[in-house]
């Protein structure tokens, strides 16, 4: 592997060291708990490293979903500010939403759903892309957990915009961590920030890279077509190696950042993919075709993270 030096990444020959250095003034934001958590609006500004979107299914909810909600809700807004959360949803003055605005983020309605309700990607990024300023724009599964390890990886990547053309998308592989409601040891506390890495080495599993949650764009210098792409929805088997295989054809350089961004999905025992369960599942397979899926997995992204022994995150292209 060839590190990316900054001054010299357009060539993308000469080796060079990129470390990310430590945010000097970030700390995790406190959240109140539900019963204390009053409607207001996010009170945010200025321009963010990322803007991170995300929906909720807000009809027919099970258990395990509204335990992986309740942590979402409280988990990303703790990168505030670097990372501005936004929530899309058809009902956006429901008891979801307010706890959403009280925790920190910003709550916007779906513009447009299929007929099972099920909300259209592209649309979410247009609407991110008019409405904030950042350096960085994405969409993730709304039962995902970060630890600091994305606001490492987002300011290593930011450090080789310039060599990248700014032409940048950031995905990576999930790590299943499967979570039995009826045990009493899976509690809202076992999921903290400073408990995730822990957790993922003891009960994850990093899964195959067919399986996408998160994709986040740069957007000045972005070459992705978004014209091209057929209309996909969200959470729904096919779209993440289609949405990132159409990035790799329309010239971006797709960053896989598996190795340093730890994204912790909450599963369910006995359930590879709530997406099958839903009446929808086929939607995006039947649009989309046949198409080449392996081209969009991380694996077959030519560049990468990598982390050394001190901590350090390094882009690098993969030979």
């Amino acid at each position: 592997m060839r590190v990316i030096n900054r001054t010299s990444a357009a060539l993308l020959t000469i080796a060079g060291v990129i470390s990310v250095m430590r945010i000097a003034n970030f700390h995790f934001y406190s959240v109140q708990s539900d019963d204390d958590m009053m409607d207001h609006e996010s009170s945010q500004e200025g321009p963010a490293l990322l803007t991170l979107f995300t929906t909720f299914k807000e009809v027919k909810i099970i258990g395990h979903h509204k335990f992986a909600q309740k942590l979402v809700l409280t988990n990303w807004p703790l990168f505030r500010p670097y990372v501005r959360p936004v929530l899309f949803l058809n009902y956006t003055n429901s008891k979801v939403a307010r706890r959403a605005r009280a925790a920190g983020w910003d709550v916007l309605r779906i513009n447009r759903s299929n007929s099972a309700g099920t909300p259209y990607l592209k649309d979410m990024y247009m609407t991110a892309f008019q409405r904030y300023d950042s350096a960085f724009y994405g969409f993730a599964n709304g039962d995902l957990l970060f630890d600091d390890g994305l606001l490492k990886t987002l300011e290593a990547v930011k450090r080789v915009a310039n060599g990248l053309d700014n032409n940048i998308m950031i995905t990576g592989r999930r790590t299943n961590v499967c979570v039995n409601l009826s045990d009493s040891r899976w509690t809202r506390d076992s999921f903290t920030v400073d408990k995730l890495h822990t957790i993922a080495i003891r009960n994850g599993s990093l899964i195959p890279a067919w399986a996408i949650d998160y994709f986040f764009f740069s957007k000045e210098g972005c070459s992705m077509n978004w014209s091209s792409l057929v209309d996909i929805v969200i959470g729904r088997p096919a779209y993440d190696s289609y949405f990132v295989a159409m990035a790799r054809r329309s010239a971006v350089n797709v960053i896989d950042c598996t190795k340093s961004l730890l994204a912790v999905h909450i599963s369910q025992k006995g359930i590879p993919s709530h997406g099958l369960l839903n009446s929808d599942s086929s939607f995006n397979a039947r649009l989309i075709g046949n198409f080449r899926h392996a081209e969009g997995y991380p694996t077959s992204a030519k560049l990468a993270t990598n982390v050394d022994f001190q901590g350090n995150i390094f882009v690098v292209r993969r030979r």
